[in-house]
């Protein structure tokens, strides 16, 4: 190893942890509601009453109508993210607004990643490039609006790395315990989310190169075998009907409901391959790509390091390889592999210590050794303010953030690249509608958006009073807060909510394209743009 284990590092990532929850704490509420997040709120909520009749009479609790009452909303996703939210959820509102205690338990994990990152990176080379690590990993603006959400992209990113963490952790201490720590953490990735075992193929990977032995491969059967049991124990739906349970959710991912996404002008329902490398390049900013490429070439041949740059690469290699070869759902730009970003930050990690490293010796052989003291921090802060800069620029707006290596968010945007996704611009038109909605108007968002609006009635941020539109023939996962959604044409609506998320305008059609263009030609009420890029638009009555 490079460096030994200090036994400071371990204060230093408690601290570190410390820090990153009360920052995510903090912006939590002003951080846009997303899609998917009223439906994994209800769900966690749905989970969490289920473990109150466990408490109280755990025979009944697992009855299959017990179950079947509790946890047949959202069975398509496994359950993890929504037990933990939910249990967490019911003693943070006690401390917090709504919504920020519905995220906490999302925020917590983050804190848990940051510190893990911290700790693999500065156990090998060094507590400044462990610092940077967790500096740069936070200070990505798509990852610290990903580091919010109560959903499942970024759960499934903490399980990932947890497993590469816990596995180089352990990977030379002999004894069966660690095969079975390394199945309790897989089983835990594999109930967040289904690409939490992509991970374990890279362990594979990594140990036919690094550590063929027998004993590796005894725990790897050990590990696969305890992630089984904890997938299944940790899932009450699985608990009757198993077999028909289970087939239905892998039927689900095999035949998921088409997407599609928006990319470089065009709309694909199968992006190119090159599209996750593109989108990569494009939200990741500069100066740490380049550094993670620094650290990717540092590798070398797993001598200095024991092989963990290695470990890291294959990690995003098989983060990524499901949506290259077309055998996996892509959509949302970035928001699917999200698990590849802490491996990113850890590897610019790596690529800032050979850099501080090659400017200590420049500052030696000039006889300038004091510098070497004040450099980690100065080229440090040099690194990341273009993007802490981007960031405080955009917030809240953050999946708005596109790096320099495309010219920013003007470059994307000329680019064909998409605006924003996510409907989390919806939040900047809420204080204009509270003030100057009238008692029953009607409210036009894009199709299977209302529950972004709908949730925000719920906790109060949008008046009651108003009414949210709908598709025909659809319903709500939310009981409103007021009345039924209101079913109607979109013309028939009195304001109008416009995200420039192009995806979606191509993907409902010919009539939301008309409308598109009736709106277009209008002075909207209110809107936010972002270096001349409009994000969302507020239209008034068309009528």
């Amino acid at each position: 190893m490079v460096k030994n284990i200090k036994s400071g590092n371990w204060l230093i990532a408690i601290l570190l942890a410390c820090i990153t929850a009360v920052i995510l704490t903090s912006t939590a509420p002003t951080i846009g509601l997303t899609w998917d997040e009223p439906m994994y709120i209800t769900g966690a909520d749905s989970y969490a009453a289920w473990f109150d009749v466990l408490a109280g009479n755990p025979k009944q609790a697992v009855k299959a109508e017990t179950i079947d009452k509790y946890w047949t909303f959202n069975h398509e996703h496994p359950p993890l993210e929504k037990i933990w939210s939910g249990l967490v959820a019911k003693a943070a509102r006690h401390f917090f607004d709504e919504l920020t205690a519905n995220r906490l338990g999302v925020i917590l994990m983050v804190s848990l990643l940051i510190a893990m990152l911290y700790l693999i990176v500065a156990q090998t080379y060094g507590k400044a490039a462990g610092f940077f690590a967790a500096a740069a990993l936070l200070s990505m603006p798509r990852f610290f609006f990903h580091a919010h959400l109560a959903a499942l992209d970024m759960p499934v990113a903490v399980a990932s790395f947890g497993l590469a963490f816990i596995f180089w952790k352990t990977i030379d201490r002999k004894g069966w315990a660690w095969g079975i720590l390394c199945g309790v953490v897989l089983g835990l990735a594999a109930a967040t989310k289904l690409n939490g075992v992509f991970i374990l193929i890279a362990l594979i990977l990594w140990s036919l190169f690094f550590r063929r032995k027998w004993s590796v491969v005894l725990r790897f059967l050990l590990t696969g075998f305890t992630s089984v049991l904890i997938f299944f124990l940790i899932w009450p739906w699985l608990y009757h009907q198993t077999w028909v349970r289970i087939m239905e959710y892998v039927n689900f991912h095999l035949h998921h409901f088409a997407v599609g996404q928006w990319y470089l002008g065009h709309f694909y329902m199968t992006p190119p391959w090159h599209f996750t490398f593109v989108i990569l390049w494009a939200v990741v900013p500069l100066s740490v790509m380049i550094l993670c490429l620094a650290g990717m070439a540092r590798a070398g041949k797993g001598k200095q390091d024991g092989g963990m740059a290695w470990l890291l690469i294959m990690c995003i290699a098989v983060s990524i390889l499901p949506f290259i070869i077309g055998k996996s759902e892509l959509h949302d730009n970035d928001r699917l592999f999200i698990p590849v970003f802490p491996f990113i930050a850890a590897l610019a990690g790596i690529g800032f210590d050979w850099l501080i490293k090659g400017l200590e010796k420049i500052f030696i052989r000039i006889k300038q050794p004091a510098l070497t003291i004040t450099t980690p921090i100065i080229m440090g802060i040099a690194l990341l303010i273009s993007q802490s800069a981007a960031m405080a620029g955009l917030y809240p707006h953050l999946l708005s953030y596109y790096s320099e290596g495309v010219g920013g968010l003007r470059g994307a945007n000329k680019l064909g690249m998409e605006t924003t996704y996510w409907c989390e611009t919806y939040s900047a038109a809420l204080p204009y509608l509270n003030s100057q909605a009238k008692p029953g108007d009607t409210i036009w968002v894009e199709p299977l958006s209302a529950n972004v609006l709908i949730y925000y009635q719920t906790i109060g941020r949008l008046r009651r009073d108003v009414q949210i539109m709908t598709p025909p023939n659809t319903q709500s996962v939310l009981q409103p807060a007021s009345s039924e959604p209101v079913s109607k044409t979109p013309w028939q609506a009195d304001w109008f909510i416009v995200q420039y998320n192009q995806s979606q305008f191509v993907r409902n059609g010919s009539d939301m394209y008309s409308l598109l263009q009736t709106l277009d030609s209008r002075k909207p009420v209110y809107q936010v743009i972002s270096q001349g890029v409009p994000l969302m638009r507020l239209y008034g009555v068309l009528k």
